[in-house]
């Protein structure tokens, strides 16, 4: 059983349950931990998130997780670990976004997951020799689409990165769907400049494809 601390970057929506995703506070590497339960789709319940004193795991906290001795091995996300559930997450800090940034700087790349568009083909993706799928990049002129669907709103996110002008990724931050959760359809704008956690999905069974996700946004 290995013992990391990481600083977690990211605590966004999936399946009303939570996908957290950190860095390791000695390595700067990203670690995303999962649930080893099936139902649960590698998200993480709640209750997980939960410290031995009830309060739950907050952005910024650096906290200490067991993992299990199970790999998940999972061919679109090599951050993928394990955790064990049979041991509390432990709080043992507090930092800043600007600690994290000046600690080990932002994951600048050409391309946001090998590509400009908004998915990309799983099995391009188990191709490519240097996968990954979480990203910290600072972004510009973000604007917040609300989508009106059948029972429910869907948010997307329309941005610019090294000077592209990217559109419709969808947006898994918490706090952004439910500022916007009473807004009409339309865009809005909501940041001049941001610091943002992107993640890649597994792929969806429909099509096979792997969304790209502002999964957190600072």
């Amino acid at each position: 059983m290995e013992i990391r601390k990481l600083v977690i970057l990211a605590e966004s929506a999936k399946f009303n349950n939570f996908c957290v995703a950190g860095v390791d506070i000695d390595t700067g590497k990203w670690i995303r931990p999962i649930s080893e339960a099936a139902e649960l789709e590698e998200a993480v319940p709640l209750d997980d998130l939960k410290y031995p004193d009830g309060s739950r795991a907050e952005l910024l906290d650096v906290v200490e997780i067991k993992f299990s001795d199970r790999a998940a091995n999972n061919p679109i996300q090599p951050e993928n670990f394990f955790y064990n559930p049979k041991y509390f997450w432990q709080k043992v800090g507090h930092v800043t976004l600007q600690e994290v940034i000046d600690g080990r700087g932002f994951d600048l790349r050409d391309e946001i997951f090998f590509s400009d568009k908004r998915s990309i083909l799983g099995v391009d993706v188990a191709k490519m020799p240097a996968r990954e799928s979480l990203l910290l990049l600072p972004v510009e002129g973000l604007f917040i689409a609300v989508k009106e669907a059948e029972d429910h709103k869907k948010f997307f996110a329309d941005f610019k990165y090294r000077g592209k002008k990217f559109f419709r990724f969808s947006v898994g931050d918490i706090a952004v769907r439910n500022k916007f959760a009473d807004s009409s359809a339309g865009k809005y704008l909501f940041k001049d400049s941001a610091t943002v956690v992107f993640s890649l999905t597994n792929p969806y069974q429909k099509n096979a494809e792997c969304y790209k996700m502002l999964a957190q946004i600072f």
